[in-house]
C-alpha cells in the first residue's frame, strides 16, 4: 500500500462544559497510531502559538508465561505449545523440567526457535529450565512489509517451478521446499504481530494499519499466500514424480509452463493492486475468468486424448491448481476494493 501523504483538515472548536474547549482528531491519524478512546495524548504549545499533539509514549507491559514441560507427553507437544505462545504474543517463555530435560526434547525446542520463531532466542539454559526471550524490534515490520516478503517468496517459487519444467533441473525441488520454510517463518511473525496488536494497540504506530479493512485483509492475504505456496510446492513434488511422462509430451510441458507464467503474472498483479490500493488493476484482475487457464488444460485432455492415466490425473490436478490460483487472485482484488472504499479517492465521496 502506498504511503499516504500528510493531510490538512479543518475542525470546528466545540465548547464542553463551562470552561473547556475541544476539537475532534482526524480518524486516520488516530487509527494509524493505534489510539483508542481513553488513551492519553501530549499537547505542547509551540513558540508560534500553534499546538503540537502526539501520543504519550507508554512502555508496553511485557507478556510472559511459564510452561511445565513435565505435563507434555512428547517433545512434539511441547514444541507446539511453545509455538502457540510465540504466536499469542508472549515476550518471554520459561520452560521448566522437574526431572531434567531429555536431549531429544532440548533439540526439538532449540530447532523450532532457530528455524520457526523469528525474533526468539534461547537466552538461558540450565538442567531444570529453558528461558526464551523475544528480541524483536516491532518498528522493522509493518504489516505490508511482511506480506511483501511472503509475496516475493511465492513469486520465487513460481519462477523456480517454471524453470524446473523447462530445464529439467531436479535440484530446484529442494530449493523450492526451502523457500516454503522461509515463508512459514514470516507467516508466524505476521500472525504474532497481529495478535499482539489486538492486545497492545500502541504497537499500531509500528505496524501502520490504515483502516479496519486493512487489518482484516492482512489476515486473509496471509492465508491466501500460505495456501498458494503450499499448493505450488505440492505441485512441484507431483511433477518430480512423473517428470519423464511430462517431458515425453512436449505440448504438455510447453503449455503448462506458459500457463504458470500467466498465472504468476496475474498473482503479481493482484498483490500489486493490494499494496497500492489500485482500483483499475483490481478490476482487471476480477475480469479474468476463474476457468481462463484451466480450460486450456481441459482442451488438451479432449483433443490429445491423453490415455496415460497417471498423466491424465496430473493434468486434472494442474487445472484445479490454476483455477484455485485465479480464485485467490479474485479474493485479493476484492480485498483491494474493500480498502479502496475506505480510502480518500475521487471516485467515492463519503457523506
Amino acid at each position: 500500500m502506498a504511503e499516504e501523504s500528510p493531510e490538512t483538515v479543518f475542525r470546528r472548536l466545540q465548547k464542553v462544559g463551562k470552561a473547556t474547549y475541544s476539537v475532534s482528531l482526524p480518524k486516520r491519524w488516530v487509527v494509524k497510531r493505534g489510539l483508542r478512546p481513553g488513551d492519553t495524548v501530549e499537547i505542547n504549545e509551540e513558540l508560534d502559538g500553534s499546538l503540537r499533539i502526539k501520543p504519550l509514549e507508554i512502555k508496553s507491559r511485557s507478556l510472559s508465561c511459564k510452561i511445565n514441560a513435565e505435563l507434555c507427553r512428547t517433545p512434539a507437544q511441547l514444541v507446539k505449545l511453545v509455538t502457540a505462545c510465540y504466536r499469542a504474543g508472549y515476550d518471554s517463555i520459561e520452560i521448566s523440567f522437574a526431572g531434567g530435560a531429555a536431549l531429544e526434547t532440548l533439540k526439538a525446542v532449540k530447532d523450532v526457535i532457530a528455524k520457526g520463531l523469528p525474533g526468539f532466542e534461547l537466552v538461558e539454559e540450565t538442567g531444570s529450565k529453558l528461558f526464551i526471550q523475544n528480541v524483536l524490534d516491532h518498528s522493522r515490520y509493518p504489516l505490508d512489509d511482511l506480506l511483501r516478503r511472503i509475496q516475493l517468496v511465492a513469486s520465487a517459487i513460481f519462477s523456480n517451478l517454471i524453470e524446473f519444467i523447462t530445464t529439467r533441473r531436479y535440484e530446484l525441488i529442494p530449493y523450492i521446499k526451502d523457500l516454503r520454510g522461509r515463508a512459514a517463518e514470516i507467516l508466524q511473525l505476521h500472525t504474532r504481530l497481529l495478535i499482539l496488536y489486538l492486545k497492545k494497540r500502541e504497537i499500531g504506530r509500528f505496524l501502520k494499519p490504515k483502516s479496519a479493512a486493512h487489518i482484516y485483509s492482512a489476515i486473509i492475504v496471509a492465508r491466501i499466500l500460505n495456501e498458494t505456496i503450499n499448493d505450488l510446492v505440492t505441485f512441484a513434488e507431483s511433477i518430480s514424480e512423473i517428470r519423464r511422462r511430462i517431458w515425453a509430451r512436449p505440448e504438455v510441458h510447453r503449455v503448462l509452463s506458459q500457463l504458470l507464467e500467466t498465472a504468476s503474472r496475474l498473482f503479481d498483479d493482484s498483490m500489486a493492486s493490494y499494496f497500492s490500493v489500485d482500483f483499475e488493476r483490481a478490476i482487471y484482475v476480477l475480469s479474468i475468468s476463474e476457468d481462463a487457464f484451466s480450460t486450456v488444460i481441459e482442451e488438451i485432455l479432449r483433443e490429445k486424448l491423453v490415455k496415460d492415466i497417471v498423466l491424465n490425473r496430473f493434468l486434472i490436478q494442474s487445472a484445479i491448481l490454476l483455477r484455485n490460483i485465479t480464485a485467490r487472485c479474485h479474493e485479493i482484488a476484492q480485498l483491494t476494493l474493500d480498502m479502496f472504499v475506505e480510502s480518500e479517492n475521487p471516485i467515492l465521496q463519503k457523506k
